[in-house]
């Protein structure tokens, strides 16, 4: 028997053995599964009523993707559509975070878009569908209940330079009406939120409330997404450490495995003004008691030394004419006795080690501006030969006249970035600050 007539004897009988497994399995398993796919087919699933529970908020804006969150009344799978035109015509559409599952949940649905273009106008939509179960484990998503459409831009060095700031809001909701409406008004197409947006949270049901469903002002991120930055109010409550599943971390392939823990940390252009934003942490040293021994804030801002000289590196920070950096807790105050937060008696009115460690990179790179919040009033730190860069404090929540709410914008105008203090109290600009670019 040659080569070839044993290969064909072998084959023959192979296909013989497929055949008749093909047989069992057509008279059985596969008309037992044939009935599943009928079945999960056959199951007719309504467009929900009311499942989405808040407007969308956009978030952690980068040149190349977004972020958006936004509420649920039930367990379900969230979407997110994004086209280059108000049509909505050949929308990408995206789910919620996650690999290997996608993040399904009964309240929140978070969802990234990337593979954006800077420095561009998109219009999107948000949706979300219930989940039901027509065979054991298989899930069928219900046809989507969507938003109206919105729309953004992404950051880049072509986006437009111009930003907005509020901060210490504390859940006082008459005030965060009016902050909602002055940022409409601006129309910049960034927010910078500096912290303390509560007291303390317990809940991740608080937290909805604080970021998501707001009691006034509930479009306030639709199209003007926010850059979120801690408060030390930000870390008090049991609900703290679940703050990112409301409003979303900075995407990890922004930072390196050294600098992982740094979620809410960012070196982003806006135009021709480099964004910078950094996490003061509490007011009260690690030592101090009320944290029980569970604080690692001192080592935190050490890391983020390190982080902040990286960026300075990267080369569309080192060539932007206007660094600005934003944090919660100024890292500069002229008055002697003023609490430099490494002590034990009350809490800081500036963080030292931040001015120590941060404030020598700053100078070392010509950043012109610090805008911070944390001290319930506006206050300007006029630069110095040994600290170059000003600093800008904003006010509260509480609607008094010495210590005004505030929106900071900064906007370049005519060869120079104007950064105007509008007071809420008065519905009228305080001051205006100009600053030159810099030597690039």
């Amino acid at each position: 028997m040659n080569i070839e007539r044993r290969s064909f004897i072998k084959g023959s009988a192979l296909l013989a053995a497929i055949s008749a497994v093909g047989g069992v399995r057509a008279s059985g398993v596969v008309n037992r599964e044939q009935k599943y796919h009928d079945m999960w087919h056959a199951t007719r699933l309504p467009v929900p009523q009311k499942l989405l529970d808040s407007e969308p908020v956009l978030q952690c804006p980068a040149p190349d993707s977004m972020g958006v969150a936004f509420a649920v009344t039930e367990f379900a799978l969230g979407y997110a559509e994004v086209a280059d035109n108000e049509k909505m015509e050949n929308a990408v559409q995206y789910m919620c975070e996650g690999v290997p599952l996608a993040m399904l949940d009964d309240r929140v649905m978070r969802i990234r878009m990337t593979g954006l273009k800077p420095g561009t106008k998109y219009w999107y939509r948000v949706g979300a569908s219930t989940l039901a179960f027509p065979v054991g484990y298989w899930k069928k998503p219900s046809p989507p209940e969507w938003s109206k459409v919105y729309s953004f831009t992404t950051c880049g060095e072509n986006a437009p330079s111009h930003f907005s700031v509020i901060t210490d809001t504390h859940t006082n909701w008459k005030t965060f009406e009016l902050l909602a409406q002055k940022l409409h008004a601006l129309g910049a197409p960034v927010t910078l939120w500096l912290g303390d947006a509560s007291s303390h949270t317990e809940t991740r049901e608080e937290l909805i409330k604080v970021f998501l469903k707001t009691e006034t002002g509930g479009d306030y991120a639709t199209t003007q997404p926010v850059f979120f930055i801690n408060g030390n109010h930000d870390f008090r409550g049991r609900a703290c450490l679940h703050a990112t599943e409301v409003m979303m971390g900075r995407l990890p392939s922004e930072r390196s495995g050294r600098d992982w823990p740094l979620v809410r940390n960012f070196a982003v252009r806006q135009g021709e003004i480099a964004l910078i934003g950094l996490d003061t942490g509490e007011d009260k040293p690690d030592f101090h008691p009320s944290a029980g021994g569970t604080t690692r804030f001192e080592p935190y801002r050490t890391m983020q030394t390190a982080w902040l000289a990286d960026q300075f590196k990267r080369p569309e920070i080192a060539h932007a004419p206007y660094i600005v950096a934003f944090m919660h807790i100024p890292i500069f105050d002229k008055r002697p006795d003023a609490n430099p937060g490494n002590i034990l008696e009350n809490y800081a009115a500036w963080q030292k080690q931040g001015h120590d460690e941060w404030g020598p990179l700053l100078k070392q790179y010509g950043a012109q501006l610090v805008v911070a919040g944390h001290c319930h009033c506006y206050r300007y730190d006029e630069p110095t030969a040994e600290r170059p860069w000003a600093q800008i404090v904003g006010g509260g929540h509480q609607m008094v006249e010495n210590n005004f709410p505030t929106v900071v914008e900064g906007k370049v105008e005519n060869g120079e970035l104007k950064v105007r203090v509008h007071n809420m109290f008065t519905g009228k600009v305080e001051t205006t600050h100009a600053f030159k670019p810099r030597a690039v």
